[in-house]
């Protein structure tokens, strides 16, 4: 065998020396990877934990946000069942109430004596009321009150002796009718040509103005419904 010249050794030593730093820069290469791969896994964890975090708050931001919505919807049944309670009062006639309208006001007729003293010539009745208030309503009238008595659809007005019994209340004259409407549409039924007014006119007392402001009271009572009950509706 032949020995190895000076030139085969050289190349071999180059060989194994180049080999060496490959092997050297691969593994720093492999490290310089891990390390980077490892940084970036890192990076990633710490993202996704603030995106969790981030839902997490638009999440709960999301839920008040839908109970300040339910509370709103909450607000708005209420202020409309508020309104329709009202609304339901004042048709009832529960609650006071004040507008343009018409005053009448009824007194029975008098004479003086020969000796200056005044003598009941006819009195009030409860039926020459009842005739006005329905004119009233039959104009339009939206609130009715005799001597501060709202009328409503249970008042009794019927006389007693020498009084008129109004929401079971006694009441003697003279007698001031308000009602709350068109004022223009309330005088003129009053006032028809042959109508109520120009009948009880000629047997009573009476005065008829109108005014831009009136006050009607509510009702003050209780009503109590024993037998009567409402009907509920079905369901198509």
């Amino acid at each position: 065998m032949k020995k190895p010249s000076a030139g085969q050794f050289a190349i071999t030593l180059v060989s194994l020396i180049l080999g060496l730093m490959l092997a050297a820069q691969f593994k720093n290469v492999q490290k310089v990877g891990g390390n980077v791969s490892r940084q970036r896994t890192q990076e990633l964890i710490e993202h996704i934990n603030k995106l969790e975090q981030d839902n997490e708050i638009l999440k709960n931001q999301i839920e008040e946000y839908e109970d300040i919505i339910s509370s709103y919807e909450n607000a708005s049944k209420d202020e409309t069942l508020i309104n329709e309670l009202i609304k339901t009062k004042s048709i009832a006639g529960l609650l006071p109430m004040e507008g343009p309208g018409v005053v009448i006001t009824v007194d029975n007729l008098y004479i003086n004596t020969w000796d200056g003293e005044q003598q009941t010539v006819q009195n009030v009745y409860y039926d020459d009321l009842l005739r006005l208030i329905n004119e009233l309503n039959a104009a339009g009238a939206e609130a009715v009150a005799i001597n501060n008595e709202r009328v409503i659809s249970t008042t009794e007005i019927r006389n007693a002796g020498d009084y008129i019994v109004i929401n079971t209340n006694r009441h003697s004259v003279p007698f001031e009718i308000k009602a709350i409407g068109n004022p223009e549409n309330l005088e003129a039924a009053l006032k028809l040509l042959g109508g109520v007014v120009e009948n009880i006119s000629q047997i009573l007392d009476i005065k008829i103005r109108t005014e831009s402001k009136i006050t009607v009271p509510g009702y003050e009572g209780t009503i109590n419904f024993k037998f009567a009950q409402p009907i509920q509706e079905k369901k198509s």
